[in-house]
């Protein structure tokens, strides 16, 4: 039997190309938005003729909706990207994906499981579970009671 390698690059040239853009996009969006609205928005889909960005308010909205010349200019000067007089720009009002990730990313090095708790668990455990699973289930059990429980007091 012979193995079938499928290259996505290779079936998709220009989806995989509008990806590396996409990507370069991002690397340089404070060169094309400025240092003010780079904070409050995301490029976050690159299509055929059309760009979808994401920005946290109306007023930002608003601001980069003018800069659709700037943000077309920017994206033809990349090698293989087109844009002709039909480049449409899509503004979304929610959350951009970068900054929600870096604002709800929340450590978890504060909750602290007590491994006389752990042994306690354990006890219950079928006898022909390795102790190694045994010991990695208990602990984890209590780490999500302990997680949730403090979600909800918050």
């Amino acid at each position: 039997m012979r193995k079938l390698n499928l290259s996505i690059n290779k079936l998709f040239p220009a989806a995989a190309r509008r990806v590396e853009i996409l990507r370069e996009l991002r690397k340089n969006w404070a060169s094309i938005v400025g240092p003010t609205l780079v904070r409050h928005s995301f490029p976050s889909v690159l299509g055929v003729n059309t760009i979808t960005v994401a920005v946290e308010d109306q007023n930002t909205a608003n601001m980069i909706t003018k800069m659709k010349g700037n943000i077309r200019r920017a994206l033809t000067s990349r090698d293989g990207y087109e844009a002709d007089e039909n480049f449409t720009l899509k503004v979304v009002i929610g959350v951009p994906l970068k900054i929600k990730k870096a604002e709800t990313k929340r450590a978890n090095s504060d909750i602290e499981v007590d491994e006389e708790e752990v042994r306690q668990y354990m006890q219950g455990a079928p006898e022909t579970l390795p102790e190694d699973i045994n010991y990695a289930i208990s602990h984890l059990k209590i780490f999500l009671e302990k997680k949730f429980t403090q979600g909800s007091e918050r």
